[in-house]
């Protein structure tokens, strides 16, 4: 009977051991959106319109913190992280963008252990916790080379059917969107994109001249809108949905 209660607690201390998720070097690394975290009790601010991203990669960390790109190094021994010699660029944004860059950073430098669960990262340390989600890289081989006419404009939660010519968009393999492959369903759209992660960022982005009809102007605004913020992507079959980070969004379909 002493060596079946044994046997039994042993069995119960092994169980409780391999129920928790442990993090290590393969496990952290790609790209990971900061999706919420607490410092001393307090909630971490996350301004309207921005977001925090940290990026692990054997050995070297890096991402957004609302405002600016930052890098350091990082370790990684188990369970155990540390990120080591934060720096990054030094450009101005709001006051409130600036307040949770801050903290945000503060709280990043503290933190002293890693545990993945599937597509969630959390990070530790004294008084703080930093809750991250994975990121799925843009599909860039469906991305490009497509031709996408729009069907639906989306603004949080309403959506409505376009007007006008066809608004079409094509993001050549070379990076760059021109006049014949991209438009508002008004204008003439070109630039050049790069793909950051998760997020396509069109640069140089330029629209035609000519006024626009008042029935199509809206929309002309929206997709401009929409394009010029950069854009996260989901492509679902021949379905391309982009969404920027005020809640507005485009969905296309592949022609």
């Amino acid at each position: 009977m002493h060596r079946s209660v044994l046997l039994l607690v042993a069995v119960l201390a092994l169980a409780a051991c391999g129920s928790g998720a442990s993090a290590g070097a393969g496990d952290v690394e790609g790209r990971w959106q900061f999706s919420g975290g607490t410092a001393d009790g307090a909630a971490l601010p996350q301004p309207s319109g921005a977001r925090a991203t940290l990026d692990l990669d054997g050995g070297e960390a890096g991402g957004v913190s609302f405002c600016n790109h930052y890098f350091s190094s990082y370790r990684i021994s188990g369970t155990s992280f540390s990120v080591d010699g934060l720096g990054g660029t030094e450009m101005g944004c709001e006051p409130d963008v600036m307040a949770a860059e801050r903290v945000y950073l503060a709280a990043l430098g503290t933190v002293d252990t890693a545990v993945t669960d599937g597509e969630a990262l959390v990070l530790t340390g004294d008084g703080v916790e930093l809750r991250f989600t994975r990121v799925t890289p843009v599909p860039e081989s469906e991305l490009t080379g497509t031709r996408w006419t729009l069907e639906t404009l989306l603004d949080g939660e309403t959506a409505s059917s376009t007007v006008g010519e066809p608004a079409t968009l094509e993001l050549s393999d070379d990076g760059t969107l021109t006049g014949s492959t991209g438009s508002t369903g008004c204008r003439d759209l070109t630039g050049r994109f790069r793909i950051e992660g998760d997020v396509v960022r069109l640069t140089d982005l330029r629209a035609g001249t000519e006024d626009c009809p008042a029935d199509v102007a809206a929309q002309d605004g929206h997709v401009v809108t929409v394009l010029g913020d950069g854009f996260q992507v989901s492509v679902d079959g021949d379905r391309l949905t982009l969404s920027d980070p005020d809640g507005r969004g485009l969905v296309y379909r592949a022609t």
